[in-house]
């Protein structure tokens, strides 16, 4: 059975199904990102269920457990070429019919593109309210697991020169993690950055935080993911190419130019912070130097 299949079983028996069960099936529906990256009892939280509920479901329509309904979905999601290693061949191929070059200039236009959309008045009216969020907040929370990571990074590290309010959430040690148990809540902000296939520990985290009330940007790629649904703010960017990973540059731009945004509307005096920041990064022999 595949994705389309289970959902029109599903739809089948809907009106059928006992109220708990119904409410079951509307979330595994309207919900397929959901699904595929949640565990069971997330997505039964989410529904206003017990768990036992979608196991239910699940054998209504003939399956084993509700287990069988998110290898479903993950194969759905697989199937839309998530998967790295199903791009390669089309790669390989386009480099043979086309040549280097002209391999290169397609990947440089792909991204142009995707940055090109970022510039359309929607996009930027979302990128200024999310800096006017970060801004306004008490304690900035910068999150991104696996490849978005470095997007998380690199705005920490900037925003870093002027602001001191701003906290890397990361798993070394779990150090990142332990720093969101002290007093957070609603005076504060959170900026994730999550593409799919999503990491769970970043959606778990971003659930998290929403339930502290704390106020979430998210940066990601696709309105129904799971931490832009949670976000007060989404700026989504597009991320596939023709080349076998996707591009983070978007996403990248994204996180300077909300940096950019907060340091030129901000309150404090943002040259001297720079300034002080930079001698102190030279005095301790952080950078290179001929002398």
């Amino acid at each position: 059975m595949d994705q389309l299949a289970l959902c029109q079983a599903i739809k089948a028996q809907y009106e059928s199904l006992p109220k708990q069960v119904r409410q079951a099936a509307s979330f595994v529906l309207d919900h397929p990102q959901e699904v595929a990256v949640m565990s069971m009892r997330e997505q039964a939280r989410l529904a206003g269920i017990p768990p036992s509920t979608m196991t239910r479901l699940a054998k209504r329509i003939g399956l084993s457990g509700y287990d069988d309904i998110r290898d479903i979905f993950i194969n759905a999601v697989r199937a839309k070429g998530h998967e790295y290693g199903s791009r390669v061949p089309a790669l390989v191929e386009m480099k043979q019919k086309v040549g280097e070059s002209s391999l290169l200039l397609d990947l440089a236009n792909t991204t142009t593109a995707h940055i090109q959309q970022l510039c359309q008045p929607d996009s930027l009216a979302g990128i200024v309210r999310a800096a006017k969020t970060l801004s306004a907040a008490r304690d900035i929370y910068c999150l991104g697991l696996r490849s978005s990571f470095p997007v998380a990074f690199h705005f920490c590290h900037v925003a870093a020169y002027f602001q001191h309010n701003v906290h890397l959430v990361e798993g070394a040690g779990e150090s990142g993690i332990m720093s969101l148990m002290s007093n957070i809540g609603p005076k504060d902000a959170l900026l994730v950055c999550s593409l799919s296939p999503y990491s769970r520990r970043s959606v778990a985290l971003t659930r998290y935080l929403s339930q502290q009330k704390v106020k979430i940007i998210a940066i990601s790629d696709n309105a129904s993911s799971p931490v832009a649904r949670l976000a007060g703010e989404s700026i989504l960017v597009k991320k596939q190419t023709t080349s076998f990973f996707d591009t983070l540059t978007p996403a990248f731009l994204v996180s300077e130019l909300l940096v950019a945004l907060m340091a030129a509307t901000a309150k404090v005096d943002v040259r001297a912070s720079v300034s002080a920041t930079e001698e102190k990064l030279w005095a301790m022999g952080e950078w290179w130097s001929n002398e």
